[in-house]
């Protein structure tokens, strides 16, 4: 699943063992491709791999599926994925006895996008190799694929045409503080040198510059410099710092055909023209690689990609640290687990906030190399996380940066059908959030025009509009805000408030919140206030029927312009001089509570009505095991043809009971006094003499 590319890009000097040996019957042709390939000039040696497969696929079994295995590695080393699929298919079919075939034909199908059969390939190589993380790393990187293809997320991703050309373009960074130039590494036909790069055919990468005009377009590249940045050899992988003063890059030389290595080289500004680079030294050590170099923010440290002694897998990413710029760098220091796996951890940058955001074919992923972030804590650097669709696809992608201050920049890969690396911009576009709905009426489901809707933010929040003709309210992306919690209060004359809450916490893509709301009508007659019972002869409101009001006194507070009545009724039992008084007392018991709730005793007024108006039930109701049907008027000669005393003493608690009807809707609260203003000093000892005004 790692796909291979040059030296300036993947840093990589494995030899793999299978299918080395040369055999000693073998032709001139072939001893040229082995050479080529060893070279690692993977573009010349595929035409001659296939030419002598055609040569001996006749005669020689055996040889033929060497030679697929080998044509395969050098498309698969050159990022031709389709062609190496076809060729790792063929070899494996042909019985080649390498497991890594298997592997390998899995990556080539994961880059491809047919996960199903890149799943089954990875089963029957870890069924092959237990012991080799790779497979159950392939299998993880199926699911998270598919997973992450039916979950894309909001960035916005676009080939830059004018930065790219027909051959390699890849790793830019911004080239000042305000992002308007963008230096990049590109192979493209007048790039400096006069040899090609084996490894790909084209010219050797150099960097090249483009600056964006007030329009905020993009011109066209040109050459940084004839000299002395760029050279012969492969440059890549800028990174400059804030202020622009000094660039740290990747050279990969050559010398008699065959990679020398790869070192990083700082240059600083010299006017409008950069100094000449000198290296910046790591390590002594000439067989390990270096590259990808990442300033921080403040310029003290540069994280880099190497295969140092010590590391965690093939390149791992590593920091150095210095007290100024100028000073020298101190000794690396691997960067560990989470972050460096078993696999490949290259192309680290360092976000202003300090996210450090690097591409890893180690950890699951898309296919290829992907981009990941992670973020240092105090216990350490946390667990990494893929940036997902569609920055992230089946091919290679890396080299990511943000223009400062903004959730937009770039990044680099080869997901283009013709394999070449291209320079992609993107975006996270701001979330566009609605909450929308209709307001309905309860009783006959009809749609309220005119309706107030009220939505008021935990943020502090507050905002109104009316529903329209179709009863339709809208609040838009410039009212509704991320991580958020909303309630949403409807008011309309001659109807109860209704009330709809809405969260936006967590939420990663533009939606629309539909809330639809219904409001009742207020009714002309009295409604029964659930629960509130009383013992007999006692108008005490007992501590368990309180919790029952407090349904109340949320509807007082969402109709802030009720008043309303609170009326008692007795039982039958007892005179109605002393009925309406214990009934008016019960009432005023239930303002008395109100008050305390914090409603305004202006908006309360108490009744009793004694025993003078009998329950009618709107609905069944059982007590004492006998049923009390809907539309029962529960008359003192109602009650005493009852079977038993104990559902006689039910029946009249029934009618115990405390109900509310609204009065009016124009309570107006009073307006807060302002305090009084402080006397001037001439007037204060008259005032003390004579008492005040």
């Amino acid at each position: 699943m790692f796909s291979l590319s040059k030296p300036i890009l993947i840093l990589l000097l494995v030899i793999f063992a299978g299918g080395m040996n040369s055999l000693s019957a073998q032709d001139r042709r072939v001893e040229r491709a082995e050479k080529a390939f060893e070279l690692r000039q993977y573009h010349e040696a595929v035409d001659l791999y296939r030419r002598a497969y055609d040569r001996v696929r006749r005669n020689d079994r055996e040889e033929a599926t060497r030679l697929m295995y080998k044509v395969a590695l050098c498309y698969r080393y050159t990022n031709q994925h389709r062609m190496a699929e076809a060729w790792f298919n063929r070899a494996v079919r042909a019985g080649y006895d390498d497991p890594g075939a298997l592997l390998y034909l899995a990556d080539a199908m994961m880059m491809n996008e047919k996960y199903e059969e890149a799943m089954e390939r990875y089963r029957e190589y870890a069924d092959l190799v237990p012991d080799d993380w790779r497979g159950p790393r392939g299998m993880a990187s199926v699911e998270l694929a598919m997973e992450l293809r039916e979950n894309p997320t909001q960035y916005e991703v676009d080939d830059i045409r004018i930065l790219n050309s027909r051959q390699d373009d890849y790793t830019a960074a911004f080239g000042d503080h305000r992002g308007s130039t963008l230096i990049f590494a590109s192979s493209r036909d007048n790039a400096p040198g006069e040899h090609e790069d084996p490894w790909t055919g084209n010219q050797p990468t150099s960097f090249f510059m483009s600056q964006q005009d007030r329009a905020g377009d993009w011109n066209r590249p040109v050459l940084l410099d004839e000299g002395p940045v760029n050279t012969e050899f492969n440059e890549g992988a800028p990174s400059v710092n804030l202020d622009a003063t000094e660039m740290f890059f990747t050279r990969c030389t050559r010398s008699d055909g065959a990679d020398v290595g790869c070192r990083i080289y700082r240059a600083s500004r010299d006017g409008a023209r950069w100094s000449s680079p000198q290296e910046v030294r790591l390590t002594n050590d000439s067989m390990v690689t270096v590259g990808h170099p990442a300033i921080s923010p403040d310029g003290l440290e540069l994280y880099f990609a190497a295969d140092l002694p010590g590391g965690k897998g093939d390149r791992d990413i590593w920091v150095v640290s210095r007290r100024s710029q100028g000073d020298d760098f101190g000794p690396p220091e691997n960067l560990g687990e989470p972050v460096n796996t078993r696999g490949n951890e290259m192309f680290p940058y360092v976000r202003d906030d300090g996210t450090l955001y690097f591409a890893s074919d180690g950890h699951p992923g898309m296919g290829g190399l992907d981009i990941f972030k992670t973020t240092y804590t105090p216990e350490g650097w946390s667990e990494p996380e893929n940036l997902g669709t569609p920055v992230n696809s089946p091919a290679d992608d890396f080299g990511i940066i943000f223009k400062p201050g903004e959730e937009r920049g770039f990044f680099s890969s080869n997901r283009s059908r013709t394999g070449a690396f291209d320079i992609y911009s993107f975006i996270l576009p701001p979330l566009e959030l609605f909450i929308t709905g209709v307001i309905l009426d309860d009783s006959t489901q009809t749609v309220v025009p005119g309706a107030e809707v009220q939505l008021v933010g935990s943020d502090g929040s507050l905002r109104r509009v009316e529903s329209d003709r179709e009863g339709r309210y809208v609040f838009d992306p410039s009212i509704v805000r991320e991580n958020t919690r909303y309630d949403i209060v409807v008011n309309k004359s001659g109807y109860f408030a209704g009330r709809g809450e809405e969260s936006t916490f967590d939420v990663e893509h533009s939606r629309e919140f539909e809330v639809d709301i219904g409001i009742s009508p207020i009714p002309e007659t009295a409604i029964e206030l659930p629960e509130i019972l009383y013992e007999f002869d006692s108008w005490e409101l007992q501590e368990q029927f309180k919790d029952s009001l407090n349904g109340l006194v949320r509807t007082m507070n969402d109709n802030p312009n009720f008043v309303i009545e609170l009326a008692s009724h007795t039982d039958s039992r007892g005179t109605h001089a002393y009925n309406d008084t214990l009934s008016y007392r019960r009432a005023q018991e239930v303002v008395d509570y109100l008050v305390e709730q914090g409603i305004a005793r202006e908006r309360l007024e108490a009744a009793g009505y004694g025993m003078r108006e009998p329950r009618v039930l709107e609905r069944d109701v059982e007590r004492e095991g006998f049923l009390f049907e809907a539309g029962t008027e529960l008359t003192e000669e109602f009650i005493e043809g009852l079977p038993s005393e104990e559902i006689q003493d039910a029946a009249h608690q029934m009618n115990r009971r405390t109900e509310f009807r609204v009065l009016r809707e124009d309570y107006e609260p009073p307006e807060e006094e302002e305090p009084d203003q402080e006397a001037p000093e001439e007037g204060r000892e008259d005032d003390v003499r004579s008492g005040g005004r």
